[in-house]
């Protein structure tokens, strides 16, 4: 009876130790499912105390898939602790329970490692560093992007590198973005912008130009865009994926 006992005792905290292991990937699923992503798991294990590790999980939405890697998930706080290793970079998520999303956390991120998850094509790449949060059901993004570029479609196709670009914006009600603060630093451009992203993508951002070099200068000069003098007022409209820089009427300055 005793031995028997013992055994039940042992099959039950082996359960205990393995469930982390068994919900985790359930919970993470049904929450990423509710974002319209796939979650795919490879290499689950237990993980002392009461956490799982997952060799590599694919992050899948339609066609588009990135792929974390060195997966860590335990309770904390009231909710789930998970961090990943993602390209070069890092993402840190916490959460409330297991419908809340309090925060997001990227280190060292490529912005290309995670395009193909996005709902919408993004004109942007660089490594990024940021914080998504969520507070009183409204969410708030923080984020710096370095060593990147941005790339225009009209009225003339270019490039715009930059060493560093600084964005703050806030999720409003009926699910666009109200860009409270951007800036870009060059060279060949500098400058910054406010204004709004509808849902849909498209762009109503209004923008200041404090500094204008070459090669930029010339592919102003050809598209019909003022190069001066400084600072120059535009606006940036289009989408996400394909942004227009368009002269500020007359009546807007």
């Amino acid at each position: 009876m005793i031995r028997g006992l013992a055994l039940a005792l042992l099959v039950l905290g082996a359960a205990l130790w393995g469930a982390p292991a068994l919900l985790v990937p359930s919970a993470a699923s049904a929450l990423a499912a509710a974002a319209g992503l796939e979650l795919e798991f490879e290499g689950v294990r237990p993980a002392l105390p009461w956490g799982m590790t997952a060799q590599r999980v694919r992050v899948v939405r339609g066609a588009g898939m990135a792929e974390l890697r060195a997966l860590s998930a335990r309770p904390s706080d009231g909710g789930l602790r998970v961090e990943a290793l993602a390209g070069e970079g890092s993402l840190l998520l916490k959460t409330r329970g297991l419908s809340a999303l309090p925060s997001l956390r990227a280190q060292s991120l490529p912005l290309e490692t995670l395009a193909p998850l996005l709902p919408l094509d993004l004109a942007v790449r660089g490594t990024a560093d940021g914080v998504l949060r969520e507070r009183d059901g409204r969410a708030t993004l923080e984020a710096t992007v370095r060593r990147g570029a941005v790339s225009l479609r009209a009225p003339v196709e270019m490039e715009v590198p930059f060493a560093q670009l600084v964005v703050t914006a806030t999720r409003e009600d009926d699910g666009g973005w109200r860009v409270d603060f951007a800036d870009l630093r060059g060279p060949p451009l500098s400058g910054s912008a406010r204004g709004r992203i509808e849902p849909d993508g498209r762009l109503d951002l209004r923008i200041e130009i404090s500094a204008l070099e070459e090669p930029a200068l010339s592919a102003f000069a050809l598209g019909g865009l003022p190069t001066g003098p400084l600072p120059i007022e535009a606006e940036l409209g289009g989408t996400l994926a394909h942004p227009v820089l368009l002269p500020l009427a007359p009546s807007q300055h």
